[in-house]
């Protein structure tokens, strides 16, 4: 069945509803109000509009009448909140689709992310700012109107959305519709005359105004004393206007009774009055439909049973009964808030056997129509646990991948934990609060896990059993790697290793549905996966991982992307380049086949360093542009992944004399390092750090650079991570020297031998084109007090020295071998050698050619040795430059 429009595809996660993207029309009896549209201009001159006001003051359609009949050229984006947007990451993705609706039409397809979701609330406000100031050459003014504001109750956002009107540019300007006064620090705006704020007292009806909505309302004009009572009446309130409006003309221009009281007894008479006069089957569908936050006539005909839906929905317009229409084709409505709880309240007087029977028929409309998280609101509510349980499973893939875990927690929490489902949920509740750093509760929820499983296996449930059992142990895993148990983690991969009942591959484990664990921790090894920076432990753990994936034939899977690209970088610290190059490819075309953003930035990096390291600096470039530029299309650009790209290639383009885009990236790193405050990541200092003191040191910010050199080390000192501190020294070590200040460099180079000797870590002395190894071949005897080397540093320094000259010594020799042996090569080593030179793995090389993976692991040795090549990458290489895969 082809979906509803007002919702994206449910494969898309995102789950941006068009109707909360729509501008309100106004009413057929709306009175237009000059005095307030002349307060409302000031908006577009002003930073922050705020419009505060209890319900039915007519705030929403005020703004949306504003606005579509504005005579400026601004350009305008709205969203109508409500209490899911108060979790920061959907809030943002909302705020993008509204600028971009403002900047070139509804588009919500070219603002969600379809390559791997790993975005973050900071992210996209900062991908909105650039975006935003990348057009500033345009002139009109973008207003973003925030309806519904008071439900927004989150702190974090609050401050987000301060931070993020600090540094948009002049023109745009923003909007907040609620019910209270706004929860931001608006004194500084006000002060500057910046702040633009409508209040009650301005909304009020005027006499001349009630004239006018009476009249066109009722066709009669109000004489003196009409007037008078309904100014008492109503006190200017435009909803109690409305009512007294229908009142009187249900009634058919009787007196009115006198009405005392607070509003909210006014307007439940009022409302009373209006519905007890409508027609029998008119007041059930109002009843039935009430239980909807939004409806239509498919949606109404499926809940009421009635086939004249659609009719009655336009009856209820054309009585101006409080239908407020939610985009521009008539589909979708829905009530007033007062007129939708005063109906809430008959259907739960009158017809309260009904209730669950209509929330179970329109879960199940929207469960056809792809409307997920209101399919799951109407089973909750209907307390269909098992229900909400089973669809909640199914589809928790969507909002864990994109870290929407504070609508998911909240559902999981009105279910009571039934035995039938309880491992189910405690996996998903183990898994939030694992992608939520939260650690406290998880021994706990892995215990209770444990009792839940032994329940499902003693029932004989064997197959949900196993799918959890997997599940609980890939959890676990994380955790342990998360908490830094490095024994824990290993010994649990081990036993993967050797288990022989492993699931069948079919089995719709979170992992494989697209969860995504490795958000923005470049490299590999300086992150969690890479235990903090120990290279002995990254390598022995993603060893283990491989002999796990060998065993299982899981060569072709997203699993060994992230695996192959980690030991990629382990080898590439090492200074095996060419094993490291090996792995960096085939984790490169895995992470591609199976859009693994998380192993595929990391992977072009290590990508990127081999090719410098080759002397290779405008292929390097091509390539993190490209990168760059999947990103962008790819709409992952709000990433931390593209800030590190785009900080590289900054890096690159300084190298070759250009400073603007070092400069550029600079002056954005500053904003993101006041928006970050204490929020550093657990891997921090990251690669944008180490980058941002580069780019530093090249544009003459020696101060600054030195200051940042020193701040990373004790950062990393404090988080134990020893890569993330011997890159620290050595870049502070440069520092140094360039301030000739050689005594104190060579006391840091010490401290960096100490660290790359204890940790195996070679590439990083390697990456100064000399200018480390220059200084170290005046140390090779003693240290800078006198004393001899220890052993094992004495001989981590002699290594130093032989790699840096090694390089250019090796590859001539290659070439010399390479041209001796060529014609050795025979005809299936060939084309062994011209399908592995195309990217194609041992086991599509064995497909390719009707042999089995063994034969091409033969025939791969041999040409090794005719080659003399250290790898299948290096063969590659070698038969490149000398010609022989264009000769095959």
């Amino acid at each position: 069945m082809q979906m509803e429009k007002a919702a994206i595809a449910p494969q898309m996660g995102e789950r941006l509803l068009r109707t909360k993207l729509f501008v309100p029309e106004r009413g057929h009896s709306h009175v237009p109000r000059a005095r307030l549209d002349a307060l409302l201009d000031q908006a577009l001159t002003c930073k922050i509009t705020t419009i505060a006001a209890p319900p039915g003051y007519g705030k929403t359609t005020l703004v949306g009448s504003w606005i579509r009949n504005s005579a400026t050229t601004a350009k305008y984006g709205w969203i109508s909140l409500d209490a899911k947007e108060n979790e920061p990451l959907r809030f943002w993705r909302y705020m993008r689709a509204a600028v971009m609706s403002a900047m070139r039409g509804t588009d919500l397809q070219a603002s969600e992310s379809v390559f791997g979701n790993h975005e973050t609330a900071e992210n996209i406000s900062l991908q909105l700012a650039h975006t935003l100031a990348d057009a500033e050459w345009e002139e009109e003014p973008i207003l973003i109107v925030l309806d519904d504001f008071h439900l927004v109750t989150e702190p974090e956002i609050h401050a987000g959305l301060m931070e993020w009107l600090a540094i948009v540019p002049t023109r745009v300007h923003l909007m907040l519709i609620g019910r209270n006064e706004m929860p931001l620090p608006l004194a500084s705006l006000r002060v500057r005359g910046l702040l633009n704020e409508l209040q009650l007292s301005d909304l009020r009806f005027t006499d001349e105004e009630m004239i006018e909505y009476w009249s066109k309302h009722t066709g009669a004009i109000p004489d003196r004393v009409t007037l008078r009572e309904l100014a008492r009446r109503t006190e200017g309130w435009a909803a109690m206007l409305q009512l007294s409006a229908l009142t009187h003309v249900s009634s058919r221009g009787l007196p009115p009774k006198p009405i005392t009281g607070k509003h909210r007894h006014v307007t439940d008479y009022l409302m009373e009055e209006v519905y007890r006069h409508l027609p029998g089957d008119l007041r059930s569908f109002m009843l039935q439909s009430s239980v909807l936050s939004r409806f239509s006539p498919s949606l109404c005909r499926a809940l009421t049973l009635d086939e004249d839906a659609g009719s009655k929905i336009a009856e209820l317009g054309r009585r101006g009964l409080f239908v407020i229409p939610l985009d521009d084709e008539r589909e979708w409505y829905r009530y007033h808030h007062l007129f939708a709880d005063f109906l809430q309240h008959k259907l739960m007087e009158a017809k309260s056997d009904q209730i669950k029977s209509l929330h179970v028929r329109a879960a199940g409309w929207h469960k056809v129509h792809g409307n997920l998280e209101e399919a799951i609101e109407h089973a909750l509510l209907a307390n269909e646990e098992s229900m909400a349980a089973e669809w909640i499973e199914q589809h928790a893939h969507i909002w864990l991948k994109d870290r929407e875990t504070a609508m998911l927690a909240r559902w999981l929490k009105q279910l009571s934990l039934q035995e039938t489902g309880k491992a189910g949920i405690l996996i998903l509740l183990l898994w939030i609060d694992l992608l939520e750093g939260r650690t406290e509760q998880t021994e706990r929820i892995l215990a209770e896990l444990d009792l839940a499983l032994d329940e499902l296996r003693e029932s004989g449930r064997l197959t949900d059993y196993a799918r959890y059992y997997e599940e609980s142990r890939i959890a676990e895993n994380y955790y342990a790697i998360l908490i830094g148990d490095f024994d824990r983690s290993y010994a649990l991969i081990t036993q993967y290793g050797d288990r022989e009942d492993l699931p069948d591959r079919t089995t719709p484990l979170l992992i494989g549905l697209g969860l995504e664990l490795n958000e923005g921790a470049v490299p590999f090894v300086r992150g969690l996966f890479g235990f903090g920076g120990e290279l002995g432990l990254a390598e022995r753990y993603h060893t283990a991982y491989g002999r796990f994936i060998e065993k299982n034939g899981l060569h072709e899977s997203s699993y060994t992307a992230y695996q192959q690209i980690a030991l990629a970088e382990v080898h590439y610290y090492r200074n095996e380049l060419m094993t490291a190059r090996s792995y960096a490819e085939e984790g490169l075309r895995l992470s591609r086949k199976f859009g693994a953003i998380g192993s595929y930035v990391p992977g072009v990096f290590v990508l990127v360093r081999l090719l410098l390291a080759e002397d290779r600096q405008s292929e390097a470039m091509e390539l993190l542009l490209s990168a760059d530029s999947e990103l962008r299309q790819s709409h992952a650009a709000a990433s931390q992944w593209r800030r590190v790209l785009q900080g590289s290639i900054a890096l690159l383009a300084l190298n070759s004399g250009d400073g603007e885009r070092a400069r550029e990236w600079l002056t954005e790193d500053d904003v993101i390092h006041a928006q970050q405050g204490a929020n550093e990541p657990s891997y921090y200092p990251n690669e944008a750090d180490f980058i941002r003191i580069q780019l530093l040191m090249g544009t003459g910010e020696w101060n600054l650079a030195e200051k940042t050199a020193r701040d990373n080390r004790a950062m990393a000192q404090q988080r134990r991570n020893p890569l993330s501190e011997l890159q620290s020294l050595l870049l502070w070590t440069e520092i140094k020297i360039h301030r000739e200040d050689c005594a104190e460099g060579r006391r840091l180079l010490e401290a960096a031998i100490r660290l790359g000797c204890e940790i195996g870590c070679v590439r990083p002395f390697l990456e100064t084109r000399g200018l480390i190894t220059n200084l170290l071949s005046g140390m090779t005897l003693s240290r800078t007090d006198g004393s001899a080397w220890p052993s094992a540093e004495g001989r981590f320094v002699q290594l130093l020295l032989r790699a840096d000259g090694d390089r250019n010594e090796t590859e001539g020799s290659s070439r010399i071998r390479a041209r001796k042996d060529l014609d050795e090569l025979t005809a299936r080593e060939r084309e062994v050698l011209l399908l592995m030179a195309q990217g194609l793995s041992n086991k599509a090389i064995a497909a390719e050619l009707v042999v089995t993976e063994g034969t091409v692991k033969l025939h791969l040795n041999r040409i090794y040795g005719k080659l003399g090549a250290q790898g299948r990458v290096h063969a590659v290489r070698i038969a490149e430059n000398n010609g022989i895969i264009a000769k095959i």
